[in-house]
């Protein structure tokens, strides 16, 4: 589990104390593996992480159990993303064998449940990338915010047939419109949330 060099910082103080937890000291190690010169950096006499050497009396063990925490929220929201991502790129490829002849599961007949599930796998990935660079845990207003554009997108998908745009759902306006309902929603909880969050500085 790679984490933020930050919240490793974090964890230090109760590291060097000898007072942090099995998971704590897992979490150092690991970091101290994988990159030998911060290590040395955090071991050594000198440079800013001094203060983190000193022996410590009185461990602040609500800040660690704070960073254990950020840690794990960063990483199960990273971690979640990755393989919905990967479920949703996996899909468009299912099939069965038919008359000796392999049939696409959702490509059959329509072409719609084909690219429903491939633009979804793409909004996936991008919000897997957009986590990998995170250092907190996203907030509820940015986790909305993806949501309503991503279903904002979906009712304007098209393809192209003999030059000619054909919407996805120009057969079935009613699934636009219920994509469009939801988008609406999504982004009036994304107001309220961006409301709440500029209430509470």
């Amino acid at each position: 589990m790679k984490l933020d060099r930050d919240v490793i910082i974090d964890l230090l103080p109760a590291y060097f104390s000898g007072e942090a937890s099995a998971a704590t000291r897992a979490l150092v190690e690991e970091c101290f593996r994988e990159d030998p010169e911060f290590e040395k950096f955090a071991r050594g006499a000198g440079g800013s992480l001094e203060i983190l050497k000193a022996p410590i009396v009185q461990p602040d063990s609500e800040r660690e159990k704070y960073a254990l925490e950020r840690a794990r929220m960063v990483t199960e929201t990273r971690n979640s993303f990755l393989w919905m991502a990967v479920l949703f790129s996996l899909m468009p490829f299912l099939f069965h064998i038919q008359n000796h002849k392999i049939v696409w599961v959702l490509w059959q007949g329509s072409a719609l449940r084909g690219l429903i599930f491939t633009a979804m796998a793409i909004f996936l990935w991008l919000l897997y990338f957009y986590t990998r660079g995170r250092k907190e845990p996203m907030p509820q207003r940015v986790k909305f915010l993806w949501l309503a554009a991503f279903y904002s997108v979906l009712p304007f998908l098209f393809t192209v047939k003999d030059h000619k745009l054909i919407w996805l759902f120009g057969d079935d306006p009613d699934v636009a419109f219920i994509m469009g309902g939801i988008a609406v929603i999504q982004w009036g909880l994304y107001f309220y949330h961006l409301w709440k969050a500029r209430a509470a500085r």
